[in-house]
């Protein structure tokens, strides 16, 4: 038995939290806002179904995160990754060399801002820090104490910014977790490996009008993205897959990546997605103030797009999905957004950089 902190108390978080707890982990689950685990804190149990199954018992919920990190040795972090930045800062003066941290997911260049972030703030410890490609379990909240799991994707790839970081943090993995994962062959697999960035923000915005219509309902895969959006979203994959293949990188298309992770079959993007039996119930966003674009649009598009001026690519779909957010929520993601510089990639040697990461 092994005790393991679990940050955030979303779909994700009460996911993983249930999941290490039914096979018998001592788990502490934190998240920032008291009101939303009250009751979780009232009885200490999440409720899992689907995929994963029973009542679990967490050893502790709280929204203290000293609490919640104390004498922990893994620390599994499910908040939205635009939130990484300020839990990075939070999180640094709980740290000891015996933590470990894996972001579920890191999005795109995930442990290179988290790491910039602590030695920003003067970390005085050198915990790995490593990221998964994407969450491990496709899940869903149905209360404040309940999660239903649709599915446990095969093969998630998980990476540090070293292959020996990596290879340590993979055999720290709970045996039930670690087996929905593999060792990443580098950083830059993960981080150029984000396909939520592709499937998540333009069907938002290409659907905003239904999405915000209350008398309407439908489901964000099978209804939400029609043959023409599937279409779109393929050629805005294949600007991702030109900025990997400037490193040397042959990445997996959404295409292949929905093969490899849901086993499914499919000419093409609409045909594996109407072919995933696990995306059957997953309901659209009720609303654009949702995670696929304030997640997905700073920390995925716009990582995409610096890298790609950084790599003298002209982008095209990339920008146009990013202008579109930034007029339809009033907002200027670019500003907040890992851009190479926010992240701490300097211009003059950013490439060297990415290039050491894409090789280590």
């Amino acid at each position: 038995m092994s005790l393991i902190a679990v940050l955030g108390a979303g779909n994700s978080g009460l996911a993983m939290a249930g999941h290490l707890a039914l096979y018998g982990h001592e788990v502490r689950l934190w998240n920032r806002t008291a009101a939303s685990i009250e009751q979780l804190k009232d009885t200490g149990i999440v409720r899992c179904t689907g995929a994963v199954t029973g009542e679990a018992a967490l050893q502790v919920v709280t929204s203290d995160l000293g609490e919640a990190l104390d004498g922990v040795y893994l620390v599994l972090i499910t908040t939205p990754a635009s939130s990484h930045r300020d839990l990075a800062a939070a999180i640094e003066p709980h740290l000891t060399d015996e933590k470990s941290i894996v972001l579920n997911p890191g999005r795109t260049f995930g442990v290179i801002e988290f790491e910039h972030i602590l030695q920003k703030n003067s970390v005085h410890t050198t915990p790995i820090v490593a990221e998964m490609q994407t969450i491990i379990h496709t899940c869903r909240k149905t209360s404040d104490d309940s999660v239903v799991v649709l599915a446990l994707k095969q093969s998630v790839e998980m990476a540090a910014r070293t292959q020996d970081g990596t290879l340590n943090v993979y055999e720290m993995l709970p045996s039930c977790i670690r087996e929905y994962t593999v060792p990443a062959k580098s950083l830059l697999h993960t981080s150029l490996g984000n396909v939520g960035a592709v499937l998540h923000c333009a069907p938002v915005l290409l659907n905003a009008g239904w999405i915000e219509n209350e008398k309407t309902d439908f489901k964000y895969y099978y209804d939400g993205i029609t043959p023409t959006i599937a279409r779109y979203l393929e050629k805005l994959d294949e600007e991702r897959l030109n900025l990997a293949r400037k490193f040397g990188l042959e990445l997996d298309g959404v295409c292949d990546w929905m093969k490899r992770t849901y086993l499914v079959h499919g000419e093409c993007l609409y045909e594996c997605l109407q072919d995933n039996y696990s995306y059957t119930t997953i309901d659209a966003p009720r609303s654009l103030q949702h995670r696929y674009i304030y997640e997905d649009v700073p920390c995925g598009l716009v990582p995409y797009e610096s890298l790609g001026r950084l790599l003298g690519i002209d982008l095209y779909f990339i920008p146009q999905v990013i202008n579109l957010a930034n007029e339809l929520m009033g907002l200027d993601f670019r500003t907040e957004g890992r851009t190479l510089e926010r992240v701490g990639l300097h211009p003059e040697t950013a490439f060297e950089d990415l290039q050491a990461l894409a090789t280590s």
